[in-house]
């Protein structure tokens, strides 16, 4: 299957079929594993509308991305993964899962990244709106409906609304990644190497300062930050699902002192990475 940026998707001659589409409040619920040992039949757009941190997670329990609110997050068919739900549910709706397949011409499959991935981040409430509004028209089907059928074209006008939004959400921080596009790429790749920044400046093409200036306008922080955080949330992961030592994490996720790493964390998670595993394995 071929991949294709938002961007592109939304200049091209692309179809879609929508095979459910539903909200979810994670106040009971915190976590979901039914993708875990079995793939994904379908790919989804994930949507996060409130203040929860959710967590995705490969089947090895290799830690993927955490998305926030306004982020929209791509699961590719094929795939297995789980997530974990974190911070405080409003009671309201956390998240919207859109279950889909994209189609070109030819009716091939499209994707949008071949991993989870974050595609775009809306910083209004517009999304909530739209995605209230697809999930409304997409199950009026004998109120509102010819024959007790969905309305195709108006189910398709409410998506192609929302996938603009996403469209004008990604482009809106283009600008700051295309120029550092191959390095940035690679920097995010290689999370748990050490090497300098300025290569992946070099890689790019463009110096040290516009590199470090263009990652955080796009990212929200500065390389190492966002190195950093990549590291700690894959420590997360193995403090809960492994025995290793905590300098043995502190080796594979990158950092060459155990002690530095011990420090971080505990600024990060207001505990040492020994006391967060004895409070997970106490739950």
């Amino acid at each position: 299957m071929k991949t294709m940026s938002v961007s592109e998707l939304c200049y091209s001659n692309i179809d879609f079929n929508i095979t459910d589409i539903f909200p979810e409040v994670w106040l009971q619920r915190r976590s979901f594993s039914l993708y875990k040992n079995k793939k994904r039949p379908c790919s989804a757009l994930f949507f996060v509308c409130s203040d929860i941190e959710v967590s995705f997670f490969l089947a090895d329990d290799t830690h993927v991305i955490t998305a926030q609110n306004g982020d929209i997050i791509f699961i590719p068919n094929g795939i297995c993964y789980s997530v974990c739900v974190s911070g405080e549910a409003s009671g309201k709706t956390d998240t919207y899962t859109i279950n889909l397949h994209f189609f070109d011409e030819f009716r091939n499959e499209i994707l949008l990244s071949n991993s989870i991935a974050l595609i775009a981040h809306c910083t209004d409430n517009r999304q909530e709106i739209y995605l209230k509004n697809l999930y409304d028209v997409f199950h009026q089907v004998k109120e509102f409906s010819f024959g007790g059928r969905r309305n195709l074209a108006k189910i398709k006008g409410e998506f192609f609304l929302l996938l603009d939004l996403i469209e004008t959400s990604v482009s809106q921080n283009d600008d700051f990644y295309y120029p550092i596009r191959k390095g940035a790429k690679a920097f995010c790749e290689e999370w748990n190497q050490n090497k300098k920044v300025e290569e992946y400046a070099k890689m790019s093409g463009v110096s040290v300062t516009y590199f470090y200036r263009c990652f955080r306008k796009w990212s929200g922080n500065s390389p190492v930050e966002y190195r950093n955080m990549l590291r700690l949330s894959n420590a997360e992961s193995f403090l809960r699902c492994t025995d290793m030592k905590i300098q043995e994490i502190a080796t594979t996720i990158g950092f060459e002192d155990p002690f530095y790493f011990c420090r971080l964390f505990s600024e990060v998670y207001g505990v040492s990475p020994k006391h967060y595993r004895e409070r997970y394995q106490n739950r």
